[in-house]
């Protein structure tokens, strides 16, 4: 052969191989930037994994945990037979008159009463989240985030909202599945107390007793609640409200003229405190006797499932208050 032509065939192959050597380095950079990019699908933009659980809590704010919180104080303590139910465990409470402590949690730290926590207290037990009720609580975000500690407000005032506090406890403990199975049977039963209850009027008051004074409730308790789904009419549904919303200033006046067929007491405190207050205002008011839910025995104490919250065991208070009204659709 040509040596010329050896030369130019020599000089050929060596430009293919260095074409097909590049190529084959282009395409292992490639591949390598693909695999980097799906090997950390749980991570954002700049690397960091994503939040444990972000949610808005009741008054509207939005919550993000970075971890799964192990370190909870719960200052709301309608919802500490909830918590309890679910296997939670906190490691500071709030407490308030008339309000048991869970088996479990009698051993531990106490933070104050429900109104008047003591910040202090709770930011030295180094939580990772602070669990409180929206109406108390709400001056207390600015402070704990202060310390980079998360506040959750709840509020449970209706059914619904136990259904909807259960399961975003059940999504803060890691235990939805066992949440989620626990309020269908729930549901189930109290499904099955609505289900007997008769269609025929029935109208009452529910009375609220405070160490800070007495008034008719009308809209936002979970006693409201219960008595709607049960097909009782409120009476203070056609009277004004206060200075809250969410009730009517008592008078012996307001209540002889609706002349419910029931009247409820719901008493925040013990029920003997409850029982002297109500003494003492007959006592003042002989006019009470003209009440015809009282000529016909028809005034009851409600228990405390009606103020602190039973959480999962809500077809108790559904129970009581069926058996009080329908005695006859409820005898067995």
């Amino acid at each position: 052969m040509n040596p010329n032509k050896r030369w130019f065939l020599w000089l050929a192959g060596m430009c293919i191989l260095v074409i097909l050597s590049a190529c084959s380095s282009s395409t292992t950079a490639n591949s390598g930037q693909s695999g980097a990019s799906t090997a950390s699908p749980n991570k954002d933009e700049q690397g960091q994994p994503p939040p444990y659980l972000t949610f808005k809590d009741a008054s509207g704010e939005q919550v993000t945990l970075k971890r799964k919180p192990e370190r909870i104080v719960l200052l709301n303590t309608e919802a500490m037979a909830l918590f309890d139910q679910l296997g939670g465990t906190a490691v500071g409470l709030a407490t308030a008159p008339g309000t048991e402590l869970p088996e479990g949690a009698k051993t531990v730290d106490m933070v104050g009463e429900i109104q008047a926590v003591s910040l202090e207290k709770v930011i030295a037990l180094k939580p990772d989240l602070v669990i409180g009720q929206a109406f108390f609580h709400a001056g207390l975000r600015k402070s704990l985030a202060a310390s980079g500690i998360p506040l959750a407000l709840t509020k449970i005032d209706s059914y619904d909202k136990v259904i909807e506090t259960g399961i975003l406890f059940g999504q803060l403990l890691g235990k939805e599945k066992e949440t989620e199975q626990a309020v269908k049977e729930m549901q189930s039963r109290i499904q099955a107390i609505v289900e007997k209850v008769p269609n025929q009027p029935v109208s009452f008051a529910a009375i609220t007793i405070m160490p800070m004074g007495v008034s008719i409730q009308k809209s936002g308790t979970l006693t409201l609640d219960i008595a709607d789904r049960l097909k009782l009419r409120n009476i203070a549904d056609d009277m004004p409200a206060g200075d809250h919303p969410g009730s009517v200033p008592y008078s012996i006046e307001s209540l002889i003229a609706a002349d419910p067929d029931y009247i409820f007491l719901v008493v925040h405190g013990t029920e003997e405190e409850g029982k002297e207050r109500l003494k003492e205002d007959m006592e003042k008011n002989p006019a009470w006797s003209s009440l015809r839910a009282v000529k016909e025995g028809k005034l009851s104490f409600l228990p405390a499932d009606f103020v602190n919250n039973p959480g999962l065991d809500m077809d108790r208070p559904f129970s009581y208050l069926a058996h009080l009204v329908y005695p006859d659709a409820f005898e067995n």
